[in-house]
């Protein structure tokens, strides 16, 4: 009796520290109304913001395959605040002390936060990464699917403070 209750201890920290382990298997997105406050709280620098739609292939596929390799989610949970917010939300939106409401455009239309975020040459495409300051400064918008090669640029770019010397071409170039 002595021995199968050791052993049903034993199992049981064994399946709580794994448990707490997975804790960390995925990325930690908090919601974008409060990604402000949270990168304050956290003493974090960088706010991600993931822009993206429901309909979005390449959206799905950065999810799957980018979002989901263990170092990509390790630097992003270190090192940034990440937020998903569906670009085409139709709901208003408070963010950095400011409302933003859905922008009908033809067919479809986009939540105003999306396009003064994630608008590059005044185009919104998707999926979007966004980096901001942890005041909600945008620092730079990144258009297009990032493979885990990719992101982990960006992020180490952000992280070792680069974007303050040079471009992120030239970071990536090695100059």
């Amino acid at each position: 009796m002595k021995k199968l209750l050791q052993y049903s201890l034993t199992a049981f920290f064994v399946s709580a520290s794994l448990i707490a382990v997975a804790a960390d298997a995925d990325i930690k997105w908090t919601p974008i109304e409060k990604s402000m406050a949270e990168a304050k709280a956290a003493n974090k620098k960088f706010i991600l913001i993931n822009l993206y739609t429901d309909w979005c292939g390449w959206c799905k596929k950065m999810e799957e395959n980018t979002f989901s390799e263990p170092s990509v989610i390790e630097a992003m949970n270190k090192t940034f605040v990440s937020a998903k917010f569906n670009a085409e939300t139709a709901t208003p939106v408070e963010f950095n002390g400011k409302s933003y409401t859905f922008v009908k455009n033809g067919a479809r239309g986009a939540n105003q936060l999306a396009m003064d975020l994630g608008s590059v040459g005044g185009k919104l495409g998707y999926p979007t990464l966004v980096i901001l300051d942890s005041n909600g400064n945008k620092l730079q918008a990144f258009p297009g699917f990032k493979d885990i090669e990719t992101l982990t640029v960006i992020l180490q770019y952000f992280e070792s403070e680069s974007y303050k010397k040079m471009d992120f071409q030239q970071y990536q170039s090695g100059q």
